[in-house]
């Protein structure tokens, strides 16, 4: 196109484009690297990436895929313009399904729980039969996948069944609909103002000319009866030629209005000279009045065109704040989707007047947008600090929202929709979230209101009358959380996350009573089984422990809750028996890297699991970052439908991998430490307003996940971590990359930091050195059978189920050291740290030790044991052979001996 058309046509676009920016409250670009220009990065987003189920083997429910949506939106959106099909994930899609049921308004980026698809919208052809209202379903459209095709604020289809094809776009508060039907005088476009992803509800229509307006009523989120009001206006390009309603079973043809239950109305349209009809959406949850208002400010002409690439360039605006070169096709796709992901959510909740309603469900004016839609417990493992990172900005606005909630609606948001607490999942994350934005520097909030927000909900506070610590009673009386180790776990970690807010604003007082609560995470941890495990309310252990049983915890089991303290990993691997046998443990645990609820591996599709692979930094074996955090980005992300290997929740997995691209990750929710594994990029910008955060990686790329050098603004450092600040301004972080491991990041002072104020920390587990048993030549009793042999237990690892097993009369197991050398300490790995049950550690043994292979002196005698590990030290003494004899090889009565590790050192 040229001439004075495509220059209005421009002008246009660029207005719409400003009035996105300017309604969202969105901040400009900062100004690029000297040199650098923007770059056309939505090419690289797949919007079905996530759509569908991943591998998980045992996901939690609802958690098999994604539940990501392809459908229209623009950062932060108001409006979710997108496909409902007949068995979505609850994200209300799935890639799989060849029907539609309806283009609806509203979504969630990957909730578990069926949410939203408010306003259903739907074109049909042909004779109106059976009411929509009791038949809806019976009108959905079959396509072909071919048809379908989606971009970053546009979705096309077509509906085979209908002829007609469909095309999406949005603004923040506004939806544009484009679509072309076949020659015929019955092209209808049905509109249902009662049904959602939970439920009909109360709705009304009212269609006046080539407008209708009306309001739905959704909610119900997770088995809530919270519900919420959304007034809407769609307006066309032309009149209809017909309209009705229907209310429940009774269509009425030439209807203008009605309201009730299984409500909704009807649209007709002449296409046999003019194929195409266009219309556009305004919605608002204060009035039809502020509906209309968003409609006229964003959305003020038909040029679907026009809005489909300002959408465009609003994407590429902010996907430019993170500009990485130099990568392979499938990353750059898999980067830019998951970093779009990032940007959905939360959505704006004010309209372009200021107003919005509130957590007390009153209207409210402010003068900066306002955001809703926490999905707290998932999003504080890291999409706040990446959004504190990457948006400053858009963060403080999120911040201040947060805070408006609370004084609104009694605390800080934990799992909100809309103007509602729904209380989905453990904990307290609202604190954590403030907390980690604030650590990434975002400011310009209220920080007195905020920690008095947080010190409230420890203190009796609720919520729209219901507290968000509903166990905080028992947990300031016993110290933990007697009905939930993993929800005791989520108040420690939210006590942290104020302890450190409070330091940082100078309150004291605060700091020191919530870091020693934060310490409270050593009464869930047991030291027999090696696990956080469950505990009565009188102080009892529970025994056995399962490690992949999930009876008792939230979405998770003790394999995987045990690595959540990312604050005190010191602490952790010194009770676990020291950095050698957490390495073990972390290995066992990346066995598999999406085990799902009751296998006791990692489980990247689930948001406690997230930070585990930064455990190896603590243990000083950043390698084991690397590798684990490589393997899960190559192996359990995937440019597929099924390519999030769980719920993205509200862009919480997806800021897992923006992070692991990177090279960096913010281990410690509430604190500003940043542990280091190496880019997966050459080249990566982060362009902030207070400076580009330049990260280089000389010779990074797939096959080159090890980190051999790193230097911050030129200086040398071995340290595999770094904190905010040191990135905060303008910055250089330069990597060396390689295919082996190095001595990076491998000194005792080298570990990030653990944060021990508040108590006595456990003691330091002692450093025995090399085991002189491993690799060495060993016999032992029969096997179990011919995977479990005794060189099994001498191999140094814990994965894979390596371990020697026997059921023989007289069970042993015996290790020649290949030259007498001084022996003084011994540690046997049981059952228990292979992920069995610890009831099969062993219950009694002696350990012996000779010269000859004839002669041999017993030198520790145990009974009555049932620790997952035991250390044995003893005086001094020269041995060439060591023999473990297993008197009781079980503490429950099973007749087998199961030893994963018998480990001999100086």
């Amino acid at each position: 196109m040229s001439g004075p058309l495509s220059t209005l046509h421009r002008r246009l676009r660029g207005a719409l484009l400003a009035a996105v920016l300017a309604g969202a409250g969105l901040a400009a670009l900062p100004a690029t690297p000297a040199g650098a220009a923007a770059l056309a990065l939505t090419q690289y987003v797949n919007p079905f990436i996530g759509t569908d189920n991943s591998n998980s083997p045992n996901p939690v429910p609802g958690g098999a895929g994604g539940s990501t949506y392809p459908g229209a939106v623009v950062p932060f959106g108001m409006v979710q313009f997108s496909p409902d099909t007949p068995t979505a994930s609850p994200s209300g899609y799935r890639y799989s399904d060849t029907g539609i049921e309806e283009f609806s308004l509203t979504h969630f980026n990957g909730a578990g729980c069926a949410n939203n698809e408010d306003l259903g919208l739907l074109p049909i052809t042909g004779a109106i039969g059976t009411s929509p209202g009791t038949g809806w379903t019976g009108y959905a459209g079959r396509y072909t996948k071919a048809n379908e095709s989606a971009a970053p604020g546009y979705y096309k289809n077509k509906l085979d069944t209908y002829n007609t094809t469909v095309e999406l776009s949005a603004t923040q508060r506004s939806g544009a609909m484009k679509l072309t039907y076949p020659n015929t005088t019955s092209a209808r476009l049905l509109v249902n103002t009662s049904r959602s992803a939970t439920g009909s509800r109360n709705g009304s229509i009212s269609i006046s000319g080539s407008q209708i307006t009306g309001a739905v009523t959704g909610g119900g989120f997770c088995g809530s009866s919270k519900t919420y009001q959304i007034f809407y206006v769609i307006q066309f390009d032309r009149a209809p030629s017909g309209f009705g309603t229907w209310l429940g079973s009774t269509v009425s043809a030439g209807s203008s209005s009605t309201s009730g239950t299984n409500s909704g109305g009807y649209v007709t349209f002449d296409t046999s000279s003019n194929a195409t009809v266009q219309a556009k959406v305004g919605i608002s949850f204060v009035s039809l009045a502020n509906a209309q208002a968003n409609l006229a400010a964003e959305n003020p002409g038909f040029d679907f065109a026009g809005i489909r690439g300002a959408a465009d360039t609003s994407w590429n605006n902010v996907l430019n704040r993170v500009q990485v070169t130099g990568g392979a096709a499938a990353d750059l796709q898999k980067f830019y989707t998951a970093l779009y992901h990032v940007f959905q959510n939360p959505n704006i909740a004010s309209d372009t007047n200021g107003q919005y309603r509130g957590f007390d469900q009153a209207v409210h004016t402010a003068s900066h947008t306002v955001y809703q839609n926490y999905s707290g417990w998932d999003i504080y493992r890291s999409w706040a600090a990446l959004i504190g990172l990457v948006a400053p900005n858009e963060a403080s606005d999120i911040a201040k929202s947060m805070v408006l909630d609370g004084q609104q609606g009694g605390l800080l948001p934990k799992w909100s929709h809309n103007s509602n607490e729904h209380f989905v999942m453990t904990g307290d994350p609202g604190p954590i979230i403030v907390g980690s934005m604030y650590a990434f520097g975002v400011r310009g909030f209220d920080t007195s209101a905020a920690l008095t927000l947080m010190d409230k909900s420890s203190n009796g506070g609720t919520a729209q009358g219901q507290a968000i610590r509903g166990r905080e009673s028992g947990y300031l009386s016993r110290h933990y959380v007697y009905e939930d180790p993993s929800d005791s776990l989520e108040y420690s970690a939210s006590d942290f996350a104020i302890a450190q807010f409070a330091k940082a604003v100078g309150d004291t007082t605060k700091y020191t009573t919530y870091m020693q609560r934060a310490q409270w995470w050593q009464n869930v941890f047991g030291t027999d089984s090696g696990y956080v495990q469950p505990r009565g309310s009188d102080g009892t252990w529970a025994w056995p422990v399962v490690p992949s049983s999930n009876s008792g915890y939230t979405e998770g089991n003790p394999s995987q809750y045990t690595w959540m303290v990312p604050y005190n990993y010191q602490g952790v691997i010194n009770l676990m028996g020291g950095r050698q046998t957490a390495v073990q443990r972390l290995d066992h645990h990346f066995t598999q890297l999406n085990g799902g609820l009751t296998q006791p591996y990692f489980y990247i599709g689930n948001e406690p699991e997230h930070g585990v692979p930064w455990a190896y930094n603590y243990a000083a074996h950043p390698q084991g970052t690397s590798s684990a955090v490589r393997r899960v980005m190559n192996e359990s992300f995937t440019t597929g439908a099924g390519g999030l290997p769980g719920n993205d929740d509200l862009g919480a997995t997806s800021a897992w991998y923006v992070f692991a691209a990177l090279g960096m990750y913010p281990a410690t929710p509430g604190a500003d430490v940043l542990a280091l594994h190496g880019p997966l990029f050459p080249s990566a910008s982060i362009i902030r307003p207070s400076g580009t955060i330049q990260i280089t990686g000389t010779g990074a790329g797939q096959g080159a996940q090890y980190v051999q050098s790193v230097s911050v603004d030129g200086v040398s450092t071995t340290r595999s971590w770094i904190r905010y600040g040191d990135i905060a301004g303008a910055s250089t972080l330069s990597y060396s990359m390689g295919s082996s491991p190095s001595a990076w990041g491998t000194g005792t002072a080298d570990v990030p930091p653990s944060y021990n104020d508040g108590f006595t920390p456990p003691a330091a587990a002692p450093e025995l050195g090399t085991n002189l048993a491993q690799g060495k030549a060993a016999t032992g009793s029969a096997p179990c059978n011919s995977a479990e042999v005794p060189a099994n237990a001498v191999d140094g690892s814990l994965a894979n189920n390596s371990k020697f097993c026997s059921t023989a009369a007289t069970k042993y197991l015996q290790v020649d050291l290949g030259s007498a050398q001084n022996v003084s300490s011994f540690v046997v790995k049981h059952a228990g740290l292979g992920g069995e049950t610890t009831s099969w550690n062993t219950g009694a043994f002696t350990i012996q030790t000779s010269t000859d292979g004839s002669t041999w002196t017993t030198v520790a005698s145990v009974s009555g044991a049932r620790a997952s590990r035991t250390y044995h030290p003893i005086t001094t003494r020269s041995a060439r052979y060591v023999k473990l004899n297993l008197t009781t090889p079980a503490n429950d009565g099973n007749g087998a001996a199961r030893i994963y590790e018998f480990e001999v050192y100086r």
